[in-house]
């Protein structure tokens, strides 16, 4: 447990050896040099410095002279130091960096390594989404970003979800239902997700294995990843009966009318596509029932 918490206060820049002698004052307070040392197990070699470290960044405070007795900032103390310490820092390397005339081709793409990384993309993404957010992924990925997704509802954006596995139910949500364990014999896990098509992360989520995954908001590229999910909603609509309208139609209104009404000047006689249609003209785009695709498919088999 002890040595657990060491390490975590490595990732916030603390050497392992300040570490221990931290989370032994907490302990055993106040103490000496030579008993941090000999309770810590930090070499009574390497003591000294390390108390002076720690001092000198606020963390631990010598309370008297013969012999100096330490005790140590309480946590949260020791948190807001470093909060407080860290916010400067980064305010001032901003004011600094952002001197810096750097142009930066946002359009180009961009490759996050590593599995961590590319969910903190994500629930970036999430997060500054106002319109809408398009997520083809896994039931594993869809959990991590969990929380991202529902604010993102709460706050009205326009959330969809297709997953080939069982997955949440919040947002527009279009799932096959399998099961995740037996789809991940045949498949890896991957991932699209795009943000108000103006922001696409694309690629392997793998775990396991970490890969790059790309990143980019050149608007070819984000439209083409947004239309394969659609195009998987659409398949999932016509294979299952259900109406995906809400998130195939209101994605491009007027471009898919427009669409439909040159499919049908040019294939008059296609069941199937004039079906898609109203007496007016207008799409709909209703996913046909499975008795009617049958029998249009078998109409156009038999050349009715």
């Amino acid at each position: 447990m002890l040595e657990k918490i060491a390490r975590k206060m490595t990732s916030l820049g603390f050497t392992l050896y300040e570490a221990k002698a931290y989370i032994c004052l907490l302990q055993n307070f106040p103490a000496t040099r030579y008993e941090i040392s000999k309770k810590s197990g930090v070499p009574r070699s390497a003591i000294y410095d390390v108390i002076q470290r720690l001092e000198n960044f606020g963390a631990v405070n010598a309370i008297s002279s013969k012999p100096e007795k330490y005790v140590p900032l309480r946590p949260e103390r020791f948190v807001e130091l470093l909060e407080n310490r860290y916010k400067s820092q980064i305010s001032e390397f901003y004011d600094s960096v952002s001197e810096l005339e750097v142009e930066i081709e946002t359009e180009n793409l961009w490759n996050i390594t590593g599995y961590a990384n590319m969910i903190l993309k994500a629930k970036e993404m999430i997060k500054a989404a106002t319109k809408e957010v398009y997520l083809s992924t896994w039931d594993r990925e869809i959990q991590a970003l969990k929380d991202e997704l529902k604010d993102a509802v709460n706050r009205g954006v326009k959330v969809v979800i297709f997953s080939f596995i069982k997955t949440v139910d919040f947002g527009l949500v279009y799932s096959y239902g399998l099961d995740e364990e037996d789809l991940g014999k045949v498949w890896d896990h991957k991932i699209i997700l795009v943000r108000d098509m103006e922001e696409l992360l694309m690629g392997e989520a793998n775990k396991e294995f970490p890969k790059k995954v790309a990143w980019t908001t050149n608007t070819a590229i984000v439209m083409i990843a947004a239309n394969h999910v659609i195009l998987d909603i659409t398949l999932f609509g016509l294979r299952m009966g259900k109406d995906v309208s809400e998130a195939v139609i209101e994605k491009q209104p007027g471009e898919l009318d427009f669409l439909g009404e040159l499919l049908r000047k040019k294939f008059p006689d296609n069941p199937i596509l004039n079906a898609s249609a109203n007496e007016s003209g207008e799409n709909v785009f209703h996913p046909i029932p499975a008795a009617s695709r049958s029998d249009a498919y078998d109409d156009v088999k038999n050349g009715k």
